[in-house]
């Protein structure tokens, strides 16, 4: 499990997560819901270690990593893959996708690299292009790539679907889906709500830095404060 205990955090000074708790399993699609601004991407850095917290504290599989940096928590099985993904554009695909290796064994990375290709086979005709080449879509699916090199236990995915074509959305979170059922705990911040509970097994609702709502993802969707906020008012 994943875990995030009374969480607090912010940005210079200014306050942005009061005690926030969550946890995500190995195996399930956790949606963590909200406006803009609310903290969901806060609190996904904070369980990554790419921001410092001013309270509580984060386990990884029981043992406490509060203290251990971002590099260290994808040693230990957990890896972001943040909004704006921060490819390398003026790198190929191939190299941006490889950089996600660094934590293992050059003998292994070859392996987790096909893994990478079979999941997204759109990236083998891409290889050699610049990432600042492709299309948001393809962008996105090298970003997740990358991520995947570490073989990660516990996978964040924040956003993924921003900005992206419907047939890209579908596919990514399509892959989201599937690798739950391979045994990686996904945590989702999704801006399509309807789709995100559509394949997550559990759901929290974040506001101005709080959680107000959380339950199974079938609960969370019947919700009226989820249906009048981010369903367009029908259930």
């Amino acid at each position: 499990m994943l875990c995030g205990k009374g969480l607090v955090a912010g940005y210079l000074g200014a306050p942005v997560l009061h005690e926030v708790s969550i946890d995500v399993r190995r195996g399930e699609v956790f949606c963590l819901l909200g406006a803009n601004g609310a903290g969901k991407s806060t609190t996904a850095k904070c369980l990554a270690g790419a921001l410092g917290l001013r309270g509580g504290r984060v386990t990884i599989d029981d043992v406490d990593v509060t203290a251990a940096g971002a590099h260290e928590r994808v040693r230990r099985g957990v890896s972001l893959v943040p909004e704006a993904r921060h490819l390398f554009g003026r790198s190929t695909v191939r190299d941006n996708i490889m950089l996600g290796g660094w934590t293992k064994s050059r003998s292994h990375r070859p392996a987790s690299f096909e893994r990478v290709l079979e999941m997204f086979p759109q990236l083998k005709r891409l290889l050699k292009s610049r990432a600042r080449d492709l299309s948001g879509g393809e962008q996105q699916m090298v970003a997740i790539g990358r991520a995947l090199m570490a073989d990660p236990r516990y996978l964040i995915l924040d956003e993924p679907s921003l900005g992206l074509a419907p047939i890209y959305v579908d596919a990514i979170l399509r892959q989201a889906a599937e690798l739950a059922r391979q045994r990686v705990g996904i945590l989702l911040i999704e801006q399509n709500v309807g789709k995100a509970l559509s394949i997550g097994h559990r759901a929290a609702v974040v506001e101005t830095g709080r959680v107000v709502l959380s339950g199974t993802a079938e609960e969370v969707a019947a919700n009226p404060l989820v249906v009048d906020s981010y369903l367009g008012g029908a259930a």
